[in-house]
């Protein structure tokens, strides 16, 4: 039942006197042609056939017409009615037939005649329309019984589980639309509310037969909500086995829920990580990283977030940096994925130091646009820092991560963190008092969830049958009970080999650099200011931690060609362990950020190469039959305008469909060189042959950033690095 309206009684049913066409069904003609075959012998008579006849005929047809009526299962007054005009129109036309027939007493019997036809009509229609109002009448009532049986069941199911008496359940049941179960609205007694429910949660699924993956929640509902009302979410199915596959990567906006993942009822769960963070809690093997991939993924598609990582295990960033550091894809989509205790520190260090420049420098805006917190917004865009195993950060980054909990919240610096347990070794009393947020997965104990979600209770372990499934909630902005989800699943791992979310998945996190690289913010400049060279300067230090051996040494096999030469193009970075003295930290220094190429950066000869590299792709794309590698690579070269170095063109030959590794594209333009198709330079660059390439040429310009050459030609290499 999804609904449950009053009984109709009679009386709300009009009644229709209709004497349309549509009244005139084939049945009813049938029946009305029979009745007047027989009735058409009242004018034996005229035939010199006696009377009596005529009567006797008029009385078969009125036995039929209730015989007729008693098979419809019309009721006794329709019944009466048809015998009465079918007698009436026979004894008259029999009276006037037997003292001789007149013009005038046939027209009057005539009029008889017609008159209890249109009766007969009418009575047929409106004894259906009663008959129908009748069974519609029967089935309210059996409809009724059974919603009282209903209610009744409720009723003693939550006094023999949870000692409750005088519970009402609402007649109406919300089916949800994934078909997995129904919320039902419970009204308990005026002094009881949603507390006296929990812990039942387990008790209950098991009266009510629910299997594994399945389970009772409960919701106190919105502001307008009495308290004594409460939802009881069922979840009839394991909505938790499986895989749900990461939606689209579309670009969204931090000031809406950021999802990650599916609920019993079909809606998406989400968290507003732009007011809280949230604190992760489960056991190894629970998928507690797939998770914080999943909500990284959703963060990264924030036009107005920038998502630091405290990650010294460096396995929660590694899918967001390595399409671009291993393949040159796009940008890094984590901002700075600190992975050693030093970077940490420096990451606590600056973001005290934004924190305090927001505060200060934006209350004018703040004043301005009459609000109490900082908005964010691509230009002055929020920053969310997750912190993975919190345990493993040594007492001062802890700290540090208290004070940012305490003071960031008005200028949009939260903090998010992840544990293998939620006891105060792993989260500090501040984070638990001060994050609204709260995930759990499985854990080996309830006792965890228990400490994880206080005041609610512990959720049914039993809905934890696979990775990935989480009892989620948040105390401001709700859901206000932990609710059962599942988690979306980002690895090709999770789906069958072959199918089209396998292939999906495999290229999730490139196409995600792909697609996302070009709507990520930038910092604003003056929070950038206030982090100082622990902002400008962090892929210079966090490059060897990620793509260095054990002892930090990096080499060009480790990183895509255009990565090792923007990384060799970098001043030496001042290191962490200066940079956290505040005595002798230096202030001033060379940055090294990883360029955007975006029209505002370009000069007119570099838009107009861009525009002839676009134009080349476009049209190898759009050519009916594709251009060979050679081809299009020459192409290329052409619309450089000068000598440029295979790392620079193989970005424009993967957009232009050229699927090679760059390795073998370099070998391509070497084979090129030697065909003279292309010139060869000394330092590595090539050119086509209309373009001029001078023996020593640097490639291209240097950049502000870029080494160059002093006045007696010499080449300062940073890093102590030779090219």
């Amino acid at each position: 039942m999804t609904s449950a309206d009053l009984p109709m009684t009679l009386a709300d049913k009009p009644k229709r006197w209709d004497f349309s066409r549509d009244s005139v069904t084939p049945g009813r003609l049938v029946a009305w042609g029979s009745e007047l075959a027989v009735a058409s012998a009242l004018v034996a008579p005229l035939a010199n056939i006696p009377w009596e006849a005529g009567a006797g005929a008029g009385v078969i047809a009125t036995g039929a017409a209730v015989a007729y009526e008693h098979a419809r299962g019309a009721w006794r007054r329709v019944m009466v009615a048809r015998a009465a005009s079918w007698l009436a129109t026979t004894g008259w036309l029999s009276y006037t037939l037997a003292t001789g027939p007149t013009l005038l007493g046939m027209a009057f019997g005539g009029a008889i005649w017609a008159t209890g036809g249109a009766v007969n009509i009418g009575m047929d229609l409106w004894g259906e329309n009663t008959a129908a109002a009748e069974k519609e009448l029967d089935r309210r009532l059996e409809q009724g019984e059974e919603i009282k049986k209903a209610q009744d069941g409720w009723a003693r199911l939550l006094d023999n589980v949870c000692g409750i008496e005088g519970v009402v359940a609402d007649p109406i049941v919300d089916r949800w639309k994934s078909g997995a179960g129904e919320t039902v609205k419970l009204t308990l007694p005026a002094h009881l509310n949603a507390d006296a429910l929990r812990g039942y949660e387990a008790a209950l699924a098991g009266a009510l037969h629910l299997p594994k993956g399945g389970g009772i929640s409960f919701n106190a509902g919105g502001p307008d909500t009495p308290r004594n009302v409460v939802f009881m979410a069922i979840t009839r199915k394991n909505m938790m086995a499986g895989a749900i596959p990461y939606p689209r990567l579309t670009p969204t906006t931090i000031n809406n829920p950021v999802g990650f993942g599916i609920v019993g009822n079909g809606d998406e769960a989400a968290l507003n990580l732009k007011d809280e963070g949230f604190i992760a809690i489960g056991a190894q093997g629970s998928g507690k990283t797939a998770l914080m991939k999943t909500l990284g993924l959703g963060l990264v598609r924030c036009t107005d977030a920038i998502v630091i990582d405290l990650d010294t295990s460096a396995k929660m960033s590694a899918v967001f940096v390595n399409p671009y550091l291993r393949y040159g894809i796009g940008r890094p989509l984590i901002d700075w994925p600190a992975t050693t205790e030093d970077e940490c520190r420096l990451v606590i260090q600056a973001a005290k130091a934004a924190i305090a420049a927001r505060k200060t420098q934006y209350a004018d805006l703040l004043e301005d646009e009459d609000v109490d917190n900082l908005p964010a917004r691509p230009d002055i865009p929020a920053i969310h820092i997750r912190v993975d195993e919190t345990k493993s950060m040594p007492d001062d980054v802890l700290d540090g991560i208290d004070f940012i909990i305490e003071e960031g919240r008005s200028v949009n610096v939260r903090v998010s963190n992840t544990g293998l347990r939620a006891t105060r070794e792993y989260i500090t009393g501040t984070m638990d008092e001060l994050t609204p947020g709260r995930l759990g997965l499985r854990t080996n104990n309830s006792s965890e969830l228990q400490m994880l979600f206080p005041d609610c209770g512990a959720p049914d372990m039993a809905i934890f049958t696979d990775p990935g499934t989480i009892a989620y909630m948040s105390t401001t902005k709700g859901p206000f009970q932990p609710t059962p989800a599942k988690a979306y699943a980002t690895m090709a791992e999770a789906f069958p080999e072959g199918s089209a979310d396998h292939q999906r998945m495999q290229t999730l996190f490139m196409d995600a650099a792909r697609e996302l690289s070009p709507i990520r913010p930038d910092l604003d400049k003056l929070t950038a200011h206030a982090m100082g060279l622990a902002w400008t300067q962090r892929w210079a230090r966090i490059i060897p931690n990620l793509r260095g051996d054990a002892y930090g040494n990096v080499t060009p096999d480790r990183m895509h060609e255009s990565v090792w030469e923007l990384y060799q193009s970098w001043d030496t970075p001042v290191p962490a362990s200066l940079l956290l003295d505040p005595d002798n930290a230096p202030t001033a220094g060379n940055g090294a950020d990883i360029p955007r190429l975006t029209e505002a950066f370009l000069g007119d000869d570099e838009l107009d190469r861009a525009a002839q590299q676009e134009a080349a792709i476009e049209l190898a794309k759009a050519s009916p039959r594709p251009k060979s590698n050679d081809d299009l690579a020459v192409e290329l070269f052409t619309a450089q305008g000068g000598p440029a170095k295979p790392s620079e063109i193989y970005p424009l030959m993967v957009r232009a469909g050229y699927d090679k590794s760059d390795r073998t594209f370099r070998d391509l333009c070497s084979k090129l060189g030697l065909q003279n198709r292309l010139l060869r330079g000394d330092d590595g660059t090539y050119a086509a042959p209309t373009g001029e390439v001078p023996n020593d040429a640097a490639g291209r310009a240097p950049g502000p950033e870029r080494p160059v050459d002093d006045g007696d030609g010499d080449r300062h290499s940073p890093h102590g690095r030779t090219d």
